[in-house]
């Protein structure tokens, strides 16, 4: 018996023996069931940020704003196989990392520049376990131009910790593993970017290179918000 048996024998048991109610278990669930409804999306990535512990780091309530993506641009993103995410105003790296369990020299290394987003960022974002070919093998400085043709923003390292650890969740696997992914929207020391990524262990890294710097198996990651924004 694997241990997701288990666990759901457990809650039988527990819900049996009226230790749970049935209704106890909706606080996990989102209240609209349309997967295409914002609503939908705001009330599921809301839940995983409670039940993961967010107001313990945060030390406050925790609550999403309205997801401003409309039925058919999150139609379009599962069609297009994106994932939608939203970094929580207010929230560091290093809060992040604390809640999502990564560590790195970047949460604390002062030099290290990433926009604290002052209200909810909203985006999307490539749902792929390698990040596209199409970007690899390119420095930052071709990558920032590709992007601003292409009406596309590069990622921070807030929210490039927040794709990690939703893609760890719902698929039970890490992305970008033996990949680096420029973060161009964190910068260190004024001339350099952020790089991350998985070595072959798993475990998290993030290095710091001159926007010139461009390596076989070193891409990109966008991020787009919604049109009516």
């Amino acid at each position: 018996m694997n241990s997701r048996e288990q666990i759901l024998n457990l809650i039988q048991a527990m819900i049996a023996d009226g230790i749970l109610k049935p209704q106890d278990l909706s606080r996990f669930l989102p209240s609209v069931t349309d997967p295409f409804n914002a609503e939908y999306v705001r009330e599921a990535l809301e839940k995983w940020y409670i039940n993961i512990g967010i107001e313990g780091i945060i030390g406050r309530k925790f609550s999403l704003s309205r997801c401003p993506f409309n039925k058919n641009e999150i139609e379009e993103a599962s069609k297009k196989n994106e994932i939608i995410l939203c970094v929580p105003k207010g929230v560091t790296s290093k809060q992040l990392g604390n809640l999502f369990r990564f560590r790195s020299w970047a949460f604390e290394d002062m030099l290290v520049t990433s926009y604290i987003d002052k209200e909810d960022f909203w985006f999307k974002a490539p749902k792929t376990f390698e990040p596209p070919a199409k970007y690899s093998n390119k420095t930052a400085k071709q990558i920032r131009r590709i992007f601003e043709d292409e009406g596309k923003l590069g990622l921070s390292l807030q929210r490039y910790l927040v794709f990690i650890a939703r893609m760890r969740h719902l698929t039970g696997r890490l992305p970008d593993m033996r990949w680096w992914t420029w973060l161009l929207n964190s910068k260190y020391d004024r001339s350099a970017y952020l790089l991350a990524g998985f070595d072959p262990n798993g475990k998290f890294s993030v290095h710091a290179w001159m926007s010139d710097f461009r390596a076989k198996f070193l891409s990109a990651r966008y991020a787009k918000i919604s049109e009516g924004i």
